[in-house]
């Protein structure tokens, strides 16, 4: 079983009729033979390296179709995928190379002069082929990779169990690699894909980083196994998402719960631009319910939650847009194969409706993280992968989730979770564009939340009108004490809040 071979069967049902990959920034388009014969061109240059199955080939490009043809051609060739986020640093990506032991680094040529720098320690980096006008010595310009390579390529099913190593942000240390299987991937994406009611129909336009799973698996993977076609935008902006849309004739919207938040802010004249959707989904973060609530009345599309994490491949619970309940604050249903408890502290199973940690089970999970035993036992105690991540279940089993276990906020010995904080005020006060509640130390209490807030352009409020709108509309533990103001909050690089550039303020 292997990644590539959707592409490979899409190819002689559909040929040059149908578009697989759209750029929306150049313009170009790629049939499924088109793409397969693009695969097939890397895979050849790559085993022109004597590059064996099994071998590491690192990629660091921009998000971009040159990211997905290299992607599929590792996956083709047998060897495993590691995906390196294009903005790193050195050090960061000294680490990656080094941990991960890859024998081929594919990367673009503005890292050049980076990549130069730590290149000597990365001890078993054989080959670094370079995307770009680059002339420097020691590396291999893509280009002359692939030029005069063969388009003829035939997958070898059984050639490999892993697929890639995906590395974690590191909120705990170095970035940990997580070991993903081709038949987790699989299994994960055609849930994942079925569930939103992906077909051969489907037109996504994805603006989401590929380096990074949710963009890899809701764009390249969820597409090519339904035959459907992915529109590709290397950065988000929502001006240029809803004008790729209308163009294309779009069918899904994809993005993180911000991207929602900027469609809210466009003009009123924008309101037909998703037209031609049938649905739209958010993950990678907590999706406030006022802010789902307004794009689907101003919009009148619907736009459902979905909670992954990069070690189940991602998929763990997504919303039915068949079951015609709304649930808002729910982020929907375990997918087919996902088995999920809530546990305490001493990994105890908690009944429906009490808080804890989020555990998975199930063949989508990870193989290990790499040369991590440790980790891996830690995440994986009694054969359940430890989240991290706090929720509850109700009696119809649909899932809920109240934020990450180190967010959670200890006042006093209660605990406040960050996601409900924000969820009530943005619900209280309309003027409230975006919101992030952290903990603050205090000395009588331990902790205290604290709220970021950005007001929406043309509105002000005070410090103690947001604490007076909290306190109305909450228990008084859970209230923030600080509130400050900011003109726009930091995002990670695939577009959630970064909490952690909050605290270091």
């Amino acid at each position: 079983m292997n990644l590539a071979q959707c592409v490979e069967t899409n190819a002689l049902k559909y040929g040059d009729s149908k578009a697989a990959l759209i750029s929306d920034d150049t313009g170009e388009s790629w049939s499924y033979a088109d793409l397969n014969q693009q695969i097939n061109r890397i895979a050849n240059g790559l085993l022109s390296l004597s590059i064996a199955p099994g071998a590491r080939v690192a990629v660091m490009l921009r998000s971009r179709p040159e990211l997905i043809f290299c992607s599929f051609a590792v996956f083709k060739i047998g060897c495993i995928y590691v995906s390196i986020n294009s903005r790193l640093k050195e050090k960061e990506i000294k680490h990656i190379l080094i941990n991960s032991g890859a024998e081929i680094l594919i990367c673009d040529s503005s890292v050049v002069s980076l990549i130069k720098e730590i290149k000597n320690d990365c001890k078993e980096l054989k080959h670094i082929v370079a995307y770009g006008d680059i002339q420097e010595k020691g590396f291999i310009k893509f280009s002359k990779l692939i030029a005069g390579k063969s388009d003829n390529f035939t997958v070898d099913p059984d050639i490999s169990e892993i697929a890639a190593i995906m590395y974690t942000g590191g909120t705990t240390g170095a970035p940990k690699g997580v070991v993903l299987t081709h038949a987790g991937i699989i299994g994960n994406s055609l849930a994942g894909s079925k569930r939103l009611l992906f077909d051969e129909n489907t037109i996504i336009v994805i603006a989401m980083p590929m380096f990074h799973i949710g963009g890899l698996a809701a764009g390249s993977f969820y597409c090519f196994l339904n035959g459907a076609t992915i529109v590709q935008q290397e950065f988000f902006n929502a001006e240029k998402y809803v004008e790729a849309f209308k163009k294309y004739h779009a069918t899904v919207i994809y993005g993180v719960p911000t991207f929602y938040y900027s469609f809210n802010s466009l003009p009123e004249s924008r309101t037909k631009d998703f037209s031609t959707a049938r649905l739209g989904f958010s993950g990678a973060g907590v999706f406030a319910t006022p802010v789902r609530k307004a794009f689907e009345n101003r919009f009148g599309l619907k736009v459902y939650q979905y909670y992954g994490l990069t070690e189940n491949s991602p998929g763990v619970t997504v919303e039915d847009p068949l079951v015609p309940e709304r649930n808002y604050e729910s982020v929907g249903t375990a997918l087919p194969g996902v088995e999920i408890k809530i546990v305490d502290d001493s990994n105890n199973e908690l009944p429906p409706g009490e808080h804890g940690e989020l555990c998975v089970r199930g063949p989508y999970l990870m193989k290990e993280y790499w040369k991590n035993p440790e980790a891996t036992k830690e995440a994986m105690r009694g054969g359940w992968l430890h989240t991290g991540d706090q929720g509850t279940i109700d009696e119809k089993g649909y899932f809920y989730i109240m934020g990450r276990k180190h967010d959670m906020i200890l006042v006093g010995g209660a605990n406040v979770y960050p996601a409900e904080v924000e969820g009530l005020i943005l619900e209280a006060d309309k003027r409230i564009q975006q919101i992030a509640v952290i903990g603050i130390t205090d000395e009588r209490l331990g902790e205290v939340p604290k709220a970021y807030v950005v007001m929406k352009e043309g509105f002000k409020s005070t410090e103690k009108e947001i604490i007076d709108l909290a306190r109305a509309n909450m228990a008084p533990y859970k209230t923030p004490r600080r509130v400050e103001f900011l003109d726009s909050l930091p995002m990670t690089s695939i577009g959630k809040i970064d909490k952690k550039a909050l605290r270091s303020r």
